[in-house]
């Protein structure tokens, strides 16, 4: 959500294949990957379901071509952030999407982050509303 109200956008909106090669499940595993990198192998060959998803080598059966675009990129490129400022959201958010739960930031961890805290120069640039 957070991503959303920054941006304007869903961080990930999958859709299923229009030709029905693949499905929502498996796009919004797809732009997980192309986001925040390969699966490791662990997660891809466990699971009730993973082996509709992936192959025996950890590659998705179908989506053979994933566009890797990591999330600091998009954050400067698409959204045109400055290069610190994506630099410090996009770690904010990679601690929480992390694909294996036990290195996954925890919502208490999450207070602390640096991100969270405004600093003296933040409110220098911040716009005060009077209402």
């Amino acid at each position: 959500m957070i991503f959303e109200l920054a941006t304007g956008d869903y961080l990930f909106d999958p859709k299923a294949d229009e030709k029905g090669f693949y499905g929502r499940d498996e796009d919004h595993l797809a732009l997980i990957a192309e986001l925040c990198g390969p699966f490791p192998l662990e997660v891809t060959q466990h699971g009730r379901v993973a082996s509709q998803y992936f192959d025996a080598e950890g590659y998705f059966r179908n989506i053979p071509k994933l566009d890797y675009w990591p999330l600091y990129d998009v954050l400067h490129q698409k959204y045109k952030f400055r290069s610190q400022d994506a630099k410090d959201f996009a770690h904010f958010l990679a601690c929480m999407l992390q694909v294996d739960p036990s290195k996954r930031a925890s919502a208490k961890q999450m207070l602390i982050h640096p991100w969270l805290h405004i600093t003296a120069k933040d409110k220098n640039g911040c716009v005060v509303c009077v209402c």
